[in-house]
């Protein structure tokens, strides 16, 4: 068994694939998919299937990562992990937003605009404060609380321009830099032009990461710092043991989605619903264990429709040894069954 793992621009995102492969004793190969010959680099590689983590960083790279996986799983006819959907939805929340509702999940309802027209219309009625979304963007970045039709008139007109769309300078976000004591720039190369996503507004305790990768689930609280429990960090993590209810709608989820390797983000909310905030095939980690009961690192697995605690670190390597190893079980499984 042979795998490739595709390499971009991020070393980090292909390195963790590398390092669980050598630690299984996995045979691979790196292909980098970004110079003008990868689709004979890929022909020629004879790997098995491939392994791949696009960027999350800027839309149009996540775009080009997008286009090429698509071609090399549905014209080179190549398996890939995590599968295409999974990667399509990832850090994509348009796409994201239109899976939720078409399979009727629970959510907050969310609205995506891509005429200036119906997004003006829509914030005359609306009920505030409202939660406008960026289309690509991790750890709460691309969120903005909006109170008033004022301020959300004013990202409107700058992401569909005042007079014409050629004109409009889009919305810019600031991200803070720890080197320079929490100095916020503005990073001009992630502006949203042309689209808004628009999302009711939840008022939460907390929100919960339920993962499930293979038969693997895992479970742990965020908690809130300031308004957003996203990008929190492990100073806001609650190890505490995930409600059975969650582990049974990521199940649903990944069931229905066909999903591999999925983290989905839950709100909480303080009337006590439970709506999904975010899909993500690939995530951050905390800890290198991603759930805890008493203090005891570990993993739930489903048997005869009960989840059973089994106690051990199995997220080495930002879970990939998980993902490797799943990935290949199906590889193995599809050639059994040729």
């Amino acid at each position: 068994m042979k795998l490739g793992i595709l390499k971009a621009w991020d070393k980090l995102h292909y390195s963790r694939f590398v390092n669980a492969c050598e630690y299984l004793k996995i045979n691979y190969e790196v292909i980098d998919i970004l110079c003008a010959d990868w689709i004979d680099k890929v022909r020629s590689s004879n790997c098995d299937g491939f392994l791949c983590r696009p960027p999350c960083d800027y839309q149009e790279r996540k775009s080009i990562y997008d286009e090429k996986i698509y071609f090399i799983h549905k014209f080179l006819n190549k398996p890939i992990y995590p599968s295409f959907d999974e990667q399509f939805i990832y850090e994509n929340k348009r796409n994201m937003a239109y899976f939720l509702e078409i399979m009727n999940f629970p959510h907050p309802k969310t609205n995506v605009f891509s005429r200036k027209e119906d997004a003006l219309l829509y914030i005359e009625n609306c009920v505030y404060p409202i939660v406008f979304k960026s289309n690509v963007g991790a750890s709460a970045t691309g969120v903005t609380i909006v109170k008033n039709k004022q301020h959300a008139k004013k990202i409107i007109i700058s992401v569909f321009g005042r007079f014409q769309s050629l004109f409009a300078i889009g919305k810019v976000p600031f991200f803070k830099s720890n080197k320079l004591n929490g100095l916020k720039f503005p990073a001009f190369g992630a502006i949203q032009k042309h689209y808004v996503i628009i999302q009711e507004y939840h008022k939460i305790k907390w929100e919960w990461r339920i993962i499930k990768i293979g038969d693997s689930y895992f479970g742990h609280q965020k908690l809130l710092k300031g308004e957003f429990a996203s990008g929190s960090g492990i100073d806001a993590v609650g190890w505490v043991d995930p409600p059975r209810e969650l582990l049974c709608l990521v199940k649903d989820v990944c069931e229905q989605g066909r999903f591999y390797s999925m983290s989905v983000d839950i709100f909480e909310t303080v009337n006590g619903e439970y709506l999904i905030n975010e899909l993500q095939t690939h995530f951050g980690a905390y800890d290198r264990p991603q759930m805890y009961l008493n203090g005891i690192p570990g993993r739930y697995i489903l048997k005869n429709d009960t989840f059973v605690f089994e106690e051990g670190e199995f997220n080495k390597f930002f879970s990939n040894i998980l993902r490797v190893e799943h990935f290949i079980n199906i590889l193995k499984s599809s050639k059994a069954n040729k």
